[in-house]
């Protein structure tokens, strides 16, 4: 008992030294005691000091069988633990998370949801027959969605269908917060599949390590936080790898059904299906159920798509030649990859040893899913900020049980003591960094800026005529979900046509306003002022709302501020 507690205590004080190390220490009051703990050189040397003790006065084997006898005994709290980590990542996206129908994406999915609750995904708008502006199907359709085909003054969403479904079914489960409810669950579910993934390519400990780094990992807590599509498909798709990596009944049937609603979820990763298909042919394990499972996800795109968009090969992002091209492809290696190194360390290319260890087939499998994904990616648009690394989450769970597969293999070839020291302290220096990075980026001040959309939108429904047109971009499609007016593209109007398209409205009997994010206003200026004494916006603005980014409302002509209700406006 000695023995072991001697060894136990060197390594907690091994870590503890390493939290303060990361974390700066302990320094506060609590229930009036002053608790304060900022020294890393004093429980290292103490641990020093009691690992010196037991090898003297027991030798290393002993210290070894200690260290294993620990290992064994912290074994069964791994499914827990992860259980709870996935709890908290859970509680992380409810009460941090934005539940707003904001910008484009997030209120092109939950808008779409509730059209999958009317049960009609078209959106007539026979008065733009009679506002004869330029593009004005362009212009009235707001951010997330687009013209419908043929002329019939018709806007349609522009987004898959899978997200949107389940947030309409979420919606009818718990109500108007539904839809914001599905990321934070399918997130913590993304934590305790890649928990079993790792298990089932190599064992526990590798599994939970990699659901550690995961739910720490910046992209991925970055895009918790969001109404959007990124988790929900690296969840559906990490079910699918799970699922045709289990040698069970019915496992190649799972794996189908979860490819097909990670499909449905994003369409461009359908190619993704082929390499768990071919995985499940060269195993000789339920490749024709496979296929049969994930078959709908194709017909329901495709049915989706020819009514929406014309043809069941056209998608609501336009064509292909728009957005992909070989050109783009050095650009993205390079960002990509800087931005994969960047967040979760240079560590992550040791994904590559796991490559020669066994489970060869599994390692390689996965490793064939997390290039598919990039390669989906590689020729796509360019886009130059970090969290476009979302675009490569259902990448991340496979890829990390390849990292720490390949981290294991290297120190299971050192002493016991090392990797008893290594693990636990190299997952807490490597938390620590990722949450650190995450934090830094204001991610967590988020949910406060996106409020925004909502107080605006909310005062717009409260204190102006239901007449009122909001010519705006940023807030086109939040305007109209929470007020129920209209709005009108100030993108989609041509730079000669402000005024006369403002005085068309009025003559059709509407009021218009203008509403512009802080950062909006220079880019409508630029766009306007050279043709539009309105487009310089030269008059003081009839409401201002000081959130944490400023938007202003603006009446054309009209310089008498509103009167709102005291919570609108602060």
């Amino acid at each position: 008992m000695t023995r072991r507690a001697l060894v136990v205590g060197a390594l907690a004080l091994v870590v503890w030294a390493t939290l303060v190390y990361t974390t700066g220490g302990i320094n506060g009051s609590w229930f009036g005691v002053s608790v304060s703990a900022r020294s890393v050189d004093r429980p290292l040397v103490l641990a020093v000091a009691l690992l010196g003790w037991a090898a003297f006065a027991f030798g290393w084997r002993a210290i070894d069988a200690d260290i294993e006898w620990l290992g064994a005994a912290l074994r069964p709290a791994l499914t827990p633990a992860i259980a709870g980590i996935a709890a908290a990542v859970l509680v992380l996206g409810i009460v941090r998370g934005i539940d707003t129908a904001a910008g484009a994406d997030s209120y092109g999915y939950v808008s779409q949801a509730d059209l999958w609750l009317r049960g009609d995904l078209r959106i007539e708008q026979p008065f733009v027959a009679t506002i004869a502006v330029p593009y004005a199907d362009w212009a009235f359709a707001p951010l997330g969605y687009r013209p419908a085909l043929g002329g019939e003054h018709v806007i349609v969403p522009t987004y898959p269908p899978g997200l949107p479904m389940l947030m309409a079914a979420f919606k009818r489960l718990a109500g108007p917060l539904g839809p914001y409810y599905v990321v934070p669950i399918l997130g913590a579910v993304t934590v305790w599949l890649c928990y079993l993934l790792g298990q089932r390519a190599g064992s526990p400990l590798i599994g939970a390590a990699a659901a550690i780094i995961l739910a720490s990992s910046p992209a991925f807590l970055f895009q918790l936080l969001w109404p959007m599509s990124d988790i929900p498909a690296a969840a559906f798709w990490t079910a699918g790898l799970l699922c045709a990596l289990t040698p069970r009944r019915y496992a190649s049937i799972a794996a189908g059904l979860c490819a097909s609603v990670a499909i449905a979820i994003r369409p461009n990763l359908a190619p993704l299906a082929a390499i768990l298909f071919v995985f499940l042919f060269s195993t000789n394990r339920g490749w024709r159920a496979f296929a049969l499972a994930v078959l709908p996800s194709f017909c329901l795109v495709a049915l989706v798509n020819a009514y929406l968009y014309g043809s069941p090969l056209s998608s609501g992002y336009g064509e292909l030649g728009t957005l992909y091209a070989l050109g783009n492809g050095p650009i993205n290696v390079r960002r990509y990859g800087g931005w994969l190194l960047t967040t979760q360390t240079p560590v992550v290319a040791l994904a590559l040893v796991a490559l020669a260890t066994p489970p060869r087939l599994i390692h390689w499998f996965l490793a064939a899913f997390a290039a598919g994904t990039f390669l989906t990616y590689v020729f796509y648009s360019p886009f130059d900020d970090w969290w476009y690394l979302r675009f490569l989450l259902p990448a991340l769970p496979a890829l990390l049980v390849l990292m720490t597969s390949g981290c294991w293999w290297l120190l299971a070839r050192t002493p016991r003591l090392v990797q008893a020291i290594v693990v636990p302290c190299g997952l807490i220096v490597l938390v620590s960094y990722q949450v650190h990075f995450f934090v830094s980026r204001g991610a967590l001040l988020l949910r406060e800026g996106e409020r925004r959309y909502q107080t605006v939108g909310k005062y717009a429904a409260s204190s102006t005529p239901p007449n009122a047109v909001f010519i705006s971009m940023q807030h086109s499609g939040s305007l109209r979900y929470y007020s129920g007016r209209l709005t009108m593209r100030y993108d989609w109007v041509p730079a000669d046509w402000l005024d006369r398209a403002i005085a068309i409205l009025r003559a059709q009997g509407y009021r218009p306003y203008i509403v512009l994010d802080d950062w909006e206003e220079p880019v409508f200026k630029q766009r306007f002022a050279a043709y539009s004494d309105i487009g310089k916006l030269a008059w003081p603005a009839v409401m201002e709302f000081k959130d944490a980014m400023p938007v202003r409302l603006y009446e054309p002509g009209v310089t008498a501020v509103l009167s709102p209700p005291a919570e609108a406006a602060r």
